[in-house]
């Protein structure tokens, strides 16, 4: 067997795609990818992993929104555990409490959060809370409503922070033992930006990736889900419209990476703390509309990026440069209508 697995989630036939919706590969030591298995789970855009169960969950991108959690045998082989309606249209996101008692889930189409809980086997069992946001932006074709893209937990688990692409705004709620989002605050950021994901480096740093601007954003969290927006950086200098897609920090939070989808690019930027962040080197990914990607331990270098080609219906394997963060393609695997792509957390 090889040293890992990876997960990839897919856009299926219901969903505007043309993917299985969910796919195990195995990577041997070489870093060559197979296929292990398939599920069909339908509009599988995004993946969580339960913090101490061998359970995961996946998104129902659909407009009424779903849930399935699932489980991997021994050969690494996908099933089906549970599925369950998610209370909205359209999720897109999701993050997994520290203790694995709740999953929330991000809903793009009704502008929404959702809180389920979770039995002790990793089982949603019902929704314990619905938030609905309210408000839009000056972006009469994406803005005209709430569009929850991301939502995100802090250390604690009892910070949730909602991406609000559709307002410009980053909604934070007190997660309560019961369940509930209360005590919201909400931190504007740039008129137009539509924020897509937010990323916390520690030291009350943050940054936030845009999607209708395409810049990366530093943020100041001054108190716990108070955020105050800096000036911004292009993600590409490439002359294409932008859509960025993905950002992940590196460990240290040295440096940081942003997908663009158009210019079809990984940037990687430079995040000392201490000044503006700066984007450094672009590389084309020779893949199109690299809508996700991922990091891993691993590889000649340390650290493997695994990239999503959603229009190139491919997976590629890429090992990043510890100094530079140079990403160096290794493999690629087809897959289609790739939207997400992870390794399996080691159990």
């Amino acid at each position: 067997m090889g040293d890992r697995l990876v997960c990839v989630g897919s856009y299926t036939g219901d969903s505007g795609g043309s993917g299985p919706g969910l796919t195990v590969l195995r990577e041997d030591t070489d870093g060559t990818l197979s296929t292990v298995g398939e599920t069909e789970v339908s509009g599988c855009s995004w993946i969580a992993w339960h913090p101490s169960l061998p359970v995961g969950y996946a998104v129902n991108e659909l407009d009424m929104g779903r849930v399935t959690a699932f489980t991997l045998d021994a050969d690494g082989t996908p099933g089906v555990l549970a599925t369950l309606d998610s209370g909205g249209a359209a999720p897109c996101h999701l993050s997994v409490t520290p203790d694995g008692r709740r999953l929330l889930v991000a809903h793009y189409g009704s502008g929404s959060v959702a809180v389920l809980a979770l039995d002790a086997r990793g089982t949603p069992t019902g929704r314990t809370e619905l938030a609905e946001l309210e408000g839009s932006g000056p972006d009469r074709e994406r803005q005209e409503a709430p569009h929850a893209h991301m939502v995100t937990l802090d250390a604690t688990g009892t910070l949730a922070t909602v991406v609000d692409l559709g307002t410009d705004t980053l909604w934070s709620y007190r997660l309560t033992p019961e369940g509930r989002l209360v005590d919201r605050i909400a931190s504007r950021l740039p008129a137009g930006c539509g924020p897509r994901q937010l990323v916390r480096a520690g030291g009350g740093r943050a940054y936030v990736l845009t999607e209708l601007t395409s810049e990366l954003i530093p943020l100041t969290e001054s108190a716990p889900g108070v955020f105050t927006p800096h000036d911004g950086v292009p993600t590409s200098a490439g002359p294409e419209r932008n859509y960025c897609a993905q950002l992940c920090l590196s460990e240290d939070g040295r440096l940081g990476w942003a997908s663009n989808r158009g210019p079809d690019t990984v940037t990687v930027l430079a995040l000392d703390g201490t000044t503006a962040p700066r984007a450094v080197a672009e590389y084309p990914l020779g893949a199109p509309w690299p809508r996700h990607f991922s990091l891993a331990a691993g590889g000649p270098a340390g650290t493997r990026m695994y990239a999503a080609s959603q229009h190139g219906d491919a997976v590629i394997g890429l090992d990043l440069d510890p100094a530079t963060g140079k990403p160096t393609e290794r493999v690629r695997h087809a897959v289609a209508s790739p939207a997400f792509v992870a390794a399996v957390p080691a159990r």
